[in-house]
């Protein structure tokens, strides 16, 4: 019966998403990013409902009253798989995603995601990619757009976790903008770049939002700590396991032992 809910789930995922991407890539030839939202918002929405309704996959979202109205905003969230940006995209209208790169490059996928201006960055980092970051970012600040970005810079299995990237603390440093948190345990039903879905329940989860500040070193330990532990919780809480974090499992090179300072986030 599983195997069947995931054949069902996986037809109606495909035929959708490619439904979409042919519709978003006739629309390019419109100079408005209106219709593509619509697009995005209705598909995102659409996949979360087949989830339930073909795959069994149960979303229990919870502390929405912490997930930010209207933006401008940030979000830092887990990574664990597809499914979590899909999640996000169906909560939040007009997201603006702080993407790898690559994604930019790929065909159909790529000039959708320009069009929507979502943001480009190399997970590698260092100054260049922060003055990047700051660029397409304070676009997004200034359309009153939230803003979701991954600390970790990579899909993560569950209990695994990545070094966090300091591009989120200057972020909230120079927009002057808190950060909510955001936990995960849909990775235990739909694991990254894993065709076969899991019927189950899990849960998204928006943590209280974390103000900007000064000190570097205590913003970036508070964020990682309570996404890490609240993601544990929840990955505990749907296995009936005990909590246990997350280990450190490293997935690019290491950083420079001494870390250039970022200049304010503003445009050229």
């Amino acid at each position: 019966m599983r195997w069947l809910r995931a054949i069902a789930f996986n037809v109606y995922y495909w035929s959708l998403t490619i439904s979409a991407a042919l519709a978003c890539t006739v629309l390019l030839i419109l100079p408005l990013r209106d219709p593509l939202r619509f697009i995005m918002l209705h598909w995102a929405r659409a996949v979360v409902w087949g989830m339930r309704a073909f795959g069994g996959m149960q979303i229990d979202v919870r502390g929405r009253e912490h997930l930010p109205a209207k933006g401008p905003a940030l979000i830092a969230s887990k990574h664990q798989s597809e499914c979590d940006g899909i999640l996000l995209a169906a909560l939040v209208k007009d997201i603006a995603f702080v993407a790898m790169k690559e994604l930019f490059s790929w065909p159909l996928i790529g000039p959708i995601l320009y069009r929507l201006q979502m943001v480009r960055v190399d997970t590698c980092g260092g100054e260049r990619e922060r003055r990047n970051l700051a660029h397409f970012c304070r676009r997004a600040f200034d359309n009153g757009r939230i803003i979701a970005i991954y600390p970790e810079g990579h899909l993560m299995p569950i209990g695994q976790k990545e070094r966090y990237r300091t591009g989120i603390y200057y972020l909230s440093r120079d927009l002057n903008l808190p950060v909510t948190p955001v936990a995960l345990s849909v990775g235990l039903l739909w694991s990254r770049w894993q065709f076969w879905k899991r019927p189950g329940r899990a849960a998204i989860q928006f943590l209280p939002p974390i103000p900007p500040s000064p000190d570097k070193d205590a913003f970036m330990a508070r964020l990682e700590d309570e996404i890490e532990r609240a993601t544990a919780a929840l990955v505990a809480e749907a296995t009936g396991q005990p909590v246990e974090l997350a280990r450190y499992v490293p997935r690019s090179p290491p950083r420079p032992p001494r870390e250039v300072a970022a200049a304010p986030f503003t445009t050229p």
